[in-house]
């Protein structure tokens, strides 16, 4: 699609195409608060003043904005000169301990930590940790380590993003006995915030009652209301905007926007997914404006894998978002559901 056809639009080009920002100047501009944030912050401020230690999970279906909280945090740390290590466990994460020292080190040498004479004392254990040959390691030890390093940099966060994606039981189990023994060290001025499936969270409480007990406060994230979707549709499209005095959502019409969120389920990724599809349409079509047919028409035409044409639930009513992990493909090795939905006898 030519640059210019947006321009009827008054935008340089399609601002839906990234959908997420790793860039934590950008995930400030981009996030939409919800209910939830505002707790979220009472917790984060009262760790940076050192009032208090806090340990935090954040649950939600695929792209609800479990990510983006661990960013906004991530964020906030760096305003506020904390120290911050930020953790991404994908499936493809060999040995995740080993992966976090490794983070470790690098969030302390950009932090400065490390000087030309050496690394600090703190960090020294953990060096051993990353030059680890061995898949399996004692969880108290490693997570005494940890837990004193966070200490010896409060105020400091660490954000470990999507755990659901470990799934080898023996790891599963060091690691929760990591975190809660990191649990047990941290002293005021330190926050462990991690990021999950609710169905992995539950099959965590249920197995490792010890370190449920240990969370402080589990939040689970909600739909967007129309509202919110409105406010993000803005926010997007204020990037690629070229003309001014427009209405923040142009070419997107209130109902445009209901029935984008809709389709979406109030899923946020999903929805800029579906708006990107429906610009497009635009675009092509060559309407002056968005309505709420021309959404419907897009999904009829089914010209977007994924998007299908069927609302999720009667008009003007909200869906509560399906946990799209219940369809993630399981690999061919292992026929059986994931191990944390799989009910215990």
């Amino acid at each position: 699609m030519p640059t210019g056809s947006y321009e009827r639009y008054g935008l340089t080009g399609n601002p839906f195409r990234e959908l997420a920002s790793e860039n934590l100047d950008d995930i400030s501009i981009f996030h939409v608060n919800q209910s939830v944030d505002a707790a979220l912050r009472t917790i984060e401020d009262e760790v940076l003043d050192k009032e208090n230690r806090a340990v935090v999970a954040i649950t939600g279906v695929q792209g609800s904005g479990k990510t983006e909280r661990l960013l906004v945090a991530a964020a906030l740390a760096k305003e506020h000169r904390a120290f911050q290590v930020y953790f991404d466990i994908s499936s493809k994460t060999p040995w995740v301990l080993k992966g976090l020292a490794d983070a470790f080190q690098k969030a302390a040498r950009e932090a400065g930590h490390v000087k030309m004479l050496g690394a600090p004392a703190w960090l020294r254990p953990l060096g051993s940790l990353a030059r680890s040959k061995e898949a399996t390691y004692d969880p108290n030890v490693a997570g005494r380590r940890i837990g004193e390093a966070l200490n010896a940099t409060a105020p400091s966060f660490l954000l470990l993003n999507d755990i659901h994606n470990l799934v080898e039981m023996r790891e599963v189990d060091s690691f929760a006995k990591t975190i809660e023994e990191i649990s047990a060290v941290m002293k005021p001025g330190v926050l462990l915030m991690f990021t999950c499936y609710a169905s992995y969270l539950a099959w965590l409480n249920v197995n490792h009652p010890s370190l449920a007990s240990r969370i402080n406060r589990s939040v689970q994230l909600q739909p967007f209301s129309d509202d919110e979707a409105r406010l993000v549709l803005a926010k997007k499209l204020l990037a690629k905007r070229i003309v001014e005095e427009l209405e923040p959502t142009y070419p997107f019409d209130r109902e445009a926007v209901h029935e984008i969120n809709l389709r979406a389920r109030g899923n946020p990724r999903r929805m800029l997914e579906v708006a990107d599809a429906v610009l497009e349409r635009g675009v092509e079509t060559r309407a002056y404006q968005i309505d709420g047919e021309l959404v419907r028409a897009t999904f009829a035409a089914r010209e977007v894998v994924g998007l299908g044409g069927t609302p999720p639930a009667a008009e003007g009513s909200m869906a509560t978002p399906v946990d799209v992990s219940e369809s993630l493909p399981i690999p061919a090795k292992d026929e059986r559901r994931p191990f944390w939905r799989t009910p215990k006898k």
